[in-house]
């Protein structure tokens, strides 16, 4: 759910509209919340413990079943439900019968992929292109599950191995996490180039570029210059886990890590293989894609600014500082692209300056 601007708004008609305006802008004439991965019909994977499937796209309709974790579903198309107040109205019916919530649905594909023979000794970057992928900590004489991991997810594949039992070769992720390498089959990653992860606008200085998050809105916006150049939902912290305001760097890139966190039952996460990491604080708040939730327009984290893996990404190579190939971080403290998080738009009208920016 993201995009590029075709008209490129200025900042300054950006401060200028209020934000019901430029939404009705990003949103309409870009059909922002209509974009999809691909077009229906689709698959996609649940996404909560439990999930209603309903007579009609409303949270009022009448239950028909009911889905839960992990199910895949096919997807014929995509609707306008809900009441006009909902931030999200886009329902998804369902080819058995019945609509779903857009938001506890992932949008998936099932692509294949060539195994990459000669996997650098630094590592490379892999993407999961199946709706889920099974893992091992070990294969030969003792193998023993690992974690699930999800589409969209990205992991540090380190080399390339045979199993000595039948043969079969797997993919050897390396955990920051546990500082250990869990194993998948290869066709379900795919392995990104160097140019696929080349810097965006390379040419601009990083002093032109600067991204502006509104709490309220939900939304990041991307401008070079005067410019807007992109334009992102997001889903910032809940309740007790607030984001930030303030004035911030993209100092620290990863494209990929293994987030947990938590204090209760209620709040503890484990997510392996985050994709595209760009950290504004030192105790861990972060630009990164989401492969857990659908719900964009809501607040949801844990203080992170959640992005699709798309956006996310497109935001981890725009952004400075540039992670190198073979590299599994970035820390440059005092530099990166700025980042301000204001809770209003308009609840500033200073200029959109940092001192020195």
């Amino acid at each position: 759910m993201s995009i590029i601007n075709p008209e490129l708004l200025s900042r300054r008609d950006f401060l200028k509209l209020s934000g019901a305006a430029l939404l009705s802008i990003l949103f309409s004439d870009l059909r922002l919340d209509r974009a999809l991965a691909s077009p229906l019909p689709m698959q996609g994977r649940v996404l909560y413990t439990r999930m209603k499937v309903r007579a009609t796209p409303s949270f009022s309709g009448d239950q028909t079943g009911s889905l839960v974790f992990d199910n895949l579903v096919n997807i014929s198309e995509q609707v306008t439900g809900g009441a006009p107040e909902d931030y999200n109205r886009t329902w998804f019916r369902l080819e058995q019968g019945g609509y779903v919530y857009s938001g506890g649905i992932q949008l998936v594909k099932s692509v294949l992929n060539e195994p990459l023979l000669e996997v650098p000794e630094a590592g490379v970057v892999g993407e999961v292109t199946v709706p889920y992928a099974d893992t091992m900590w070990g294969i030969n004489r003792s193998p023993y599950p690992g974690p699930r991991l999800y589409y969209g997810s990205t992991h540090w594949v380190t080399a390339l191995v045979s199993d000595q039992r039948d043969g079969s070769l797997w993919y050897r992720c390396y955990d920051n996490l546990w500082q250990s390498h869990y194993y998948t089959h290869p066709q379900w990653l795919r392995i990104y180039s160097d140019a696929d992860l080349a810097p965006l606008t390379p040419h601009i200085p990083n002093y032109e570029k600067f991204i502006e998050i509104i709490l309220d809105e939900q939304m990041l916006y991307a401008f070079e210059d005067e410019t807007l150049v992109y334009a992102a939902r997001t889903s910032t912290g809940q309740l007790g886990f607030e984001t930030p305001t303030g004035w911030f760097r993209t100092f620290h890139k990863r494209p990929t890590y293994h987030m947990t966190g938590g204090y209760d039952d209620a709040s503890i996460f484990d997510l392996p293989g985050v994709p595209w990491d760009a950290y504004i604080t030192d105790s861990g708040v972060a630009i990164h894609g989401t492969y857990w939730h659908n719900d964009f327009g809501a607040q949801h984290s844990h203080g992170c600014i959640n992005l699709t893996p798309e956006a996310a990404r497109w935001v981890y190579r725009w952004t400075s500082p540039p992670v190198p190939p073979g590299e599994r971080l970035v820390l440059a403290p005092a530099s990166g692209t700025h980042v301000r998080i204001r809770q209003s738009r308009i609840s500033d009208p200073r200029r959109d300056h940092e001192p020195g920016f």
